[in-house]
């Protein structure tokens, strides 16, 4: 909030702006308030905001007064003109208040979800990205392109016609790539660029981690089971780092998976946790059978 007094003669004029930065194009709030020592009523009192170039943007009583701010980016320099009146027999002076309006671009928030890990090396894999304006613009077909950890441009897509479910403005597209051919983190970066397109909006971009590893050589299945009830358990968390899967209603998950010793974790809702070694040398299948958390003892004394 940005705010601003000025006293002329016997009255003092108060100006105060929000928010302090303003979307170009967007509403914003100017309240103007007066005060003085004889302590002369001044409610009622007409007030007029007015452009640098002295356009009348909006003219109220004392109090607040919603305008909508410029498209054009920067500070622009506002006054608000209180008018002369005569009160109690008191002549007081019109008044003139020079304030500030800054106005920036509409920012965009970049997101990135559904990114498979891990990846292979070499594979080719998809993305889902999203892009949300600061004041829910409207963004179908706004350009993206997806940077390498070497900024080499890998990817282009634009965004679809329609949002993300149960959200009001995410706008978003599936960009297909290709993985390195060598293992290991890289750091890519998704960048949708800037637009004078109407209302002025800001450049957007988001960092995220492509996990690679080498191609798998066999396949690893694993079966969650309630080893008191030796039942299936439905859900279980399987990881074999960097694999991860959720078994099916049959109590199993398939993964593939490179060569090699692997820690496996097997979890399930309301089930203590299987932790077991598995040397991966050929195909393989691991049983995990998960006991039941007990339950706590409550003291209701």
């Amino acid at each position: 909030m940005v705010g601003k007094t000025v006293t002329h003669g016997e009255r003092t004029c108060t100006v105060e702006v929000a928010p302090s930065e303003v979307d170009a194009g967007a509403e914003l709030t100017v309240t103007v308030q007066a005060a003085c020592p004889h302590g002369c009523g001044l409610t009622g009192q007409s007030v007029s905001i007015r452009s640098e170039d002295g356009v009348e943007l909006a003219t109220g009583e004392l109090g607040e007064l919603v305008l909508r701010a410029p498209l054009e980016v920067g500070e622009h320099i506002w006054c608000a003109v209180l008018a002369g009146c005569e009160t109690n027999g008191i002549r007081h002076e019109e008044i003139t208040t020079e304030f500030s309006v800054v106005v920036v671009p509409h920012a965009a928030s970049v997101n990135v979800w559904g990114l498979p890990s891990p990846i292979a090396a070499g594979e080719r894999f998809s993305v889902k990205v999203g892009v949300k304006c600061s004041a829910a613009c409207k963004l179908a077909g706004r350009a993206l392109r997806v940077l390498d950890h070497h900024g080499a441009q890998v990817a282009t897509a634009s965004l679809g016609e329609h949002v993300w479910p149960e959200t009001s403005a995410l706008y978003f597209a599936e960009v297909v790539v290709q993985a390195p051919p060598v293992a290991g983190d890289y750091p890519w970066r998704i960048e949708t660029p800037g637009s004078d397109d109407g209302a002025p909006h800001a450049a957007g971009a988001c960092t995220f981690t492509v996990k690679i590893v080498q191609p798998p050589d066999h396949e690893v299945t694993v079966e969650a089971f309630d080893s008191e009830k030796q039942t299936p358990i439905e859900g279980a968390h399987v990881l074999l780092h960097p694999y991860r899967a959720l078994t099916d209603a049959c109590g199993v998950a398939k993964m593939k998976v490179a060569k090699g010793r692997y820690t496996l974790f097997v979890s399930g809702f309301s089930y203590i946790g299987h932790e077991s070694i598995l040397d991966v040398t050929n195909d393989v299948t691991a049983r995990a059978e998960l006991t039941v958390e007990p339950e706590e003892n409550v003291d209701i004394r």
